[in-house]
C-alpha cells in the first residue's frame, strides 16, 4: 500500500499525548545513551551512539527529543513546538514525529476525561 491510500488519523488541538510504557523503556534507554556519550568525544560519537540506540528500536536518531519531551506529562502538538522551538524544530517535523511515534507504540493519545454529568432540571 502507498502513503495515498492509507487514511490519516487527525487529532484535534487540544489532544494531547504521553510515552506508552514501551515508549518509557526506550526513553529511560535514551538517557543512559545521552550519560555515556557525555564520557566521549566529539559529535562523531554522539551521532553514533544515537544511530545505536535508535535501529534496535525501529526509531529515527532524532526521536529520542522527542519521547523526552512527551516523558515530561501529556503535552498537545503546539505545546512540544512551542518547547523544542530553541531547538530548531518545525511544527511539520513534530507532527511527523508523533505520527512516527504513535506508529510504532511509544505515545499513546491521552483519553479525554469523561464528560461531567449535568443534573437534570426539575420543573416544579
Amino acid at each position: 500500500m502507498s502513503d495515498e491510500t492509507v487514511e490519516k488519523v487527525r487529532f484535534g488541538r487540544t489532544q494531547k499525548f504521553r510515552l506508552s510504557p514501551k515508549g518509557a523503556e526506550a526513553t529511560a534507554a535514551y538517557s543512559r545513551m545521552i550519560e555515556g556519550a557525555r564520557e566521549g568525544t566529539g559529535r562523531a560519537q554522539f551521532d553514533a551512539a544515537r544511530a545505536a540506540w535508535s535501529a534496535p528500536l525501529g526509531l529515527a536518531a532524532d526521536d529520542g527529543l522527542f519521547l523526552v519531551e512527551f516523558g515530561e506529562a501529556g503535552k498537545t502538538l503546539p505545546e512540544a513546538t512551542r518547547s523544542l522551538d530553541g531547538c530548531g524544530t518545525t511544527p511539520k517535523e513534530v507532527k511527523a514525529a508523533v505520527e512516527r511515534l504513535l506508529k510504532c507504540g511509544m505515545l499513546e493519545p491521552v483519553p479525554a476525561p469523561p464528560a461531567p454529568v449535568v443534573a437534570p432540571r426539575r420543573y416544579w
